[in-house]
């Protein structure tokens, strides 16, 4: 229990955990001083997600009085959808998706909200948006991330309009947003933790919601038809969905999904682990990492290899942060320090 409350508040699952340890006698085995950390992370989530609520109501505000299309994505949605309400999951920034063709457009309603772009770019935002799919931008402590594709990758070759018109509805806190379906879903979740295991940094979060999101949904995909799918989505796919379920052991909470995978064993990617979850071996600078990711995305090696030296220079400026105005990073605030923040 020790181990389990350390590694959840180094990983941002504080909340959950708590949440699931409720009427469990199991919360009596953690030592005080850890459920007490626990309780402050709870605390300091509350008042942070009031911040990212205000900021989804100003920004969705602004967005619609000028007809601006936009998708709520992770954050406040998800755990309401996910895990039962807003507060049922830790959330720092608010992330948005907007058309390719309207990115420019939205960038400029964020900024005459208050919002200034902290991504830097080479070559100018235009050149920059080619090899990448967000922006951060940030009004004090309130971040947003502006999103204009689902992922960003040579290989990926996802249908635009079919993601916009299958939309759902979703109410959080009371107002309907547009969201993705459950295809979009589910491709959006795994290929964002494909590109956190490429880069040798896997979040024990992002597999817990990609999870929950696989076992909400796995009564109505039809799996069959995702791993067929010829726009590069398919063998991603395949290998992040059965990497999650074999890690997480989580096979019976998708029965349908875990029938299809075992049909799919040929374009499973083996690897070496190194004793810690999604990190493989070779290690120094999370070559295994990256030489999986290589062959889990529908491309040859060398054509990955061209993409990720292009895509390199600009997936660099665009990822630096500003120290000002971030939330500490999850475990500042207790001494927890996650592996894959190391």
């Amino acid at each position: 229990m020790d181990r389990l409350a350390r590694a959840c508040g180094a990983s941002g699952l504080s909340v959950v955990l708590l949440r699931a340890l409720e009427g469990s006698p199991w919360q009596a085995r953690l030592p005080p001083d850890l459920l007490d950390a626990l309780w402050q992370r709870r605390r300091r989530h509350t008042a942070r997600q009031e911040l990212v609520r205000q900021a989804l109501q100003s920004v969705a505000g602004r967005f619609r009085s000028a007809n601006q299309p936009f998708v709520l994505l992770k954050g406040p949605y998800l755990a309401a959808r996910f895990y039962g309400d807003v507060l049922g999951r830790e959330f720092a920034d608010l992330d948005v998706l907007v058309p390719h063709r309207d990115r420019a457009r939205a960038g400029a309603l964020l900024e005459e909200s208050g919002y200034r772009r902290r991504s830097a770019t080479v070559l100018g935002a235009t050149i920059t948006s080619f090899f990448v799919h967000a922006f951060d931008y940030a009004a004090g402590a309130a971040c947003v991330d502006l999103h204009w594709g689902v992922t960003r990758h040579a290989s990926v070759r996802l249908d635009e309009r079919k993601l916009w018109t299958r939309l759902r509805r979703f109410d959080v806190d009371g107002a309907p947003y547009d969201v993705l379906d459950e295809e979009h879903e589910v491709i959006f979740a795994a290929l964002s933790l494909l590109r956190d295991i490429e880069r040798a940094r896997p979040k024990m979060k992002n597999v817990v919601d990609l999870i929950q999101i696989l076992a909400s949904v796995d009564a109505e995909l039809d799996w069959s038809s995702l791993f067929t799918a010829v726009d590069g989505t398919a063998r991603p796919l395949v290998n992040v969905l059965a990497l999650c379920l074999d890690v997480a052991d989580a096979h019976d909470l998708t029965p349908r999904l875990a029938q299809a995978l075992a049909a799919e064993r040929a374009r499973r990617v083996p690897c070496r682990d190194t004793g810690s979850a999604m990190l493989f071996r070779p290690a120094p600078l999370g070559i295994g990492n990256k030489l999986w990711a290589a062959r889990a995305y529908d491309t040859s090696l060398p054509a990955w290899l061209l993409w990720w030296a292009a895509s390199l220079p600009f997936r660099m400026a665009v990822h630096r942060r500003h120290a000002a105005g971030r939330p500490p990073a999850h475990g500042d605030s207790y001494g927890w320090r996650s592996r894959s923040s190391a």
